[in-house]
């Protein structure tokens, strides 16, 4: 799933060239996504202007002028993909999986493409966004607000889960998914099975510091692409190779050369070196099993690839 570097540069690609653009009409596939679109969508944002591009966590606010705002999500799969210029009898493999399409006055597209369709599209209120029920339950954005570690720490004071799944709390802190949360740790030299009640206040300070570079880091690199996701452009993120641990089981530890180790928590995978990363995990539980390391699949491909879908 895109985790907030990867959302935030394709807001950045949305601010810099929908903005101003007004919808001259709306084409959809007529399949739900997340939850279904609402019936008369495309007539409810037909004839707006975009005003503004936003980003809460891995949720966009493409905003419109009266008082509307389109929220999405991309889900496990989505992206949005834009042409300047209309795309000339698109062959129907290219329009698969493409479940709406914004047709601008100008003649250029924005199309939302989603194959496993669990992102999410609706017009909302811009006045009534913080009592959408999806931001409602959405915490503290740490690049619009960035978190000190007493802040963290106040909050995890009598958490009983690991500081992983602890920073993986959208509740909490938003938009931090399981590459990220994995890199911070280890640059923070934290244990990923660690309480999260049981990390001291310099090892929160440790944490936020590397929430801040890593996450800024990432967006820089145009996030991190391992499987559909890519930019608007349909190029693929950059910064897989400066990932320390992430999907790097068995091959060297960047800062002291011990083997990376896999184990699972809370059904995801954690990538961690034993080494820089010493710590004790829940008392009374029993460590999770290392997985034995894996083939380490290819590296992300480099940019200037087939563009379009």
């Amino acid at each position: 799933m895109p985790e907030l570097p990867e959302v935030e540069t394709v807001r950045r690609a949305l601010e810099a060239t929908v903005t101003g653009r007004t919808i001259r009409s709306v084409r959809l596939s007529g399949l739900p996504l997340r939850e279904p679109i609402a019936r008369g969508f495309a007539g409810r944002i037909t004839g707006h202007r975009l005003t503004g591009a936003r980003r809460h966590g891995k949720y966009l606010l493409l905003d419109l002028d009266r008082g509307l705002t389109l929220l999405s999500h991309l889900g496990m799969s989505g992206r949005w993909l834009f042409f300047p210029e209309p795309p000339v009898r698109a062959p129907a493999r290219d329009l698969r999986h493409v479940h709406v399409r914004l047709i601008f006055s100008d003649g250029s597209e924005l199309w939302f493409q989603d194959p496993r369709r669990f992102g999410l599209l609706r017009a909302v209120r811009t006045a009534g966004l913080a009592r959408d029920p999806s931001l409602a339950l959405v915490g503290r954005d740490p690049i619009a607000a960035p978190p000190s570690g007493d802040w963290l720490n106040e909050r995890a004071s009598d958490a009983r889960l690991s500081v992983k799944d602890f920073l993986m709390d959208q509740k909490r802190v938003a938009g931090i998914g399981n590459i990220y949360a994995s890199e911070i740790l280890h640059r923070a030299r934290i244990h990923p099975r660690t309480r999260a009640g049981r990390v001291t206040p310099a090892a929160w300070d440790a944490i936020a510091r590397e929430i801040a570079a890593v996450l800024n880091e990432a967006i820089e690199s145009s996030g991190t692409t391992f499987s559909m996701y890519r930019t608007m452009w349909n190029e693929p993120g950059e910064y897989g190779d400066q990932l320390r641990v992430y999907d790097r089981c068995g091959q060297p530890c960047r800062t002291c050369g011990t083997p990376i180790r896999r184990i699972v928590q809370g059904a995801r995978a954690t990538f961690f070196c034993p080494r820089c990363q010493r710590g004790q995990g829940p008392p009374g539980r029993r460590r999770s099993r290392a997985v034995k390391p894996r083939v380490r699949r290819s590296q992300t491909p480099r940019r200037g690839g087939a563009s379009g879908p």
